[in-house]
């Protein structure tokens, strides 16, 4: 891949791409007025897509120098195995605009919902009926939470604990924190501008 087209289209369409992810959570939760809810793997794609033009960036130096061989092609290695690590890591679901009780209270309402009752602990709750354990954590500052599974056997539970979740978001209205909302308005425009500019870009 040449610069030129790498610069004036490809880059431009990822980050064109990146934005609209952005601007959807955004919009979505500020015009609905309800936390959003979703699988932490979706956050994986959009990180793949942020990595990208670093990578084509790397391959197409790669393929264009003579000298500096194997450095050039570390960082797109690099890269790759940081990708690896993120999706062992981004397990479960993420939620977005949450305050730290509403999201709370939507958790304790999807385990009772299913019959459960739990123990709860400084960043977990485990249900005490079959043992199994979900990991919690909410930033309640930026407006944001996750649940992801404590080993193999209770990612089925992390599912069914987020559907409730989102039926309860659905149902019953509650105190919200839009700072992440506003801040990826304000970034996914950011990038839209940087696109429309590196299309515009003259290169000789």
């Amino acid at each position: 891949m040449n610069t030129t087209l790498l610069l004036k289209f490809a880059m431009p369409a990822i980050f064109i791409l990146l934005a609209a992810s952005f601007m959807f959570i955004a919009l979505k939760t500020l015009l609905q007025r309800r936390p959003l809810l979703f699988s932490s793997r979706w956050l994986f794609g959009f990180m793949c897509v942020a990595f990208l033009p670093s990578i084509l960036n790397s391959i197409n130096m790669g393929f264009a120098s003579k000298t500096i061989g194997m450095i050039v092609w570390m960082n797109p290695l690099m890269f790759t195995v940081m990708l690896v690590f993120f999706w062992i890591q981004m397990k479960g679901y993420m939620a977005f605009a949450i305050s730290e009780k509403y999201f709370r209270d939507a958790l304790l309402a999807s385990t009772a919902s299913l019959g459960y009752t739990i123990e709860e602990t400084m960043s977990r709750i485990t249900v005490k009926e079959t043992g199994q354990a979900v990991q919690v954590s909410i930033q309640g500052w930026t407006g944001t939470a996750q649940i992801k599974p404590v080993g193999k056997g209770s990612g089925d539970l992390v599912k069914k604990l987020a559907d409730g979740m989102n039926a309860y978001f659905r149902a019953t209205s509650g105190a919200m924190n839009f700072l992440i909302s506003y801040f990826y308005l304000i970034i996914s425009c950011f990038m839209v501008a940087m696109s429309i500019w590196m299309f515009t870009l003259k290169i000789k």
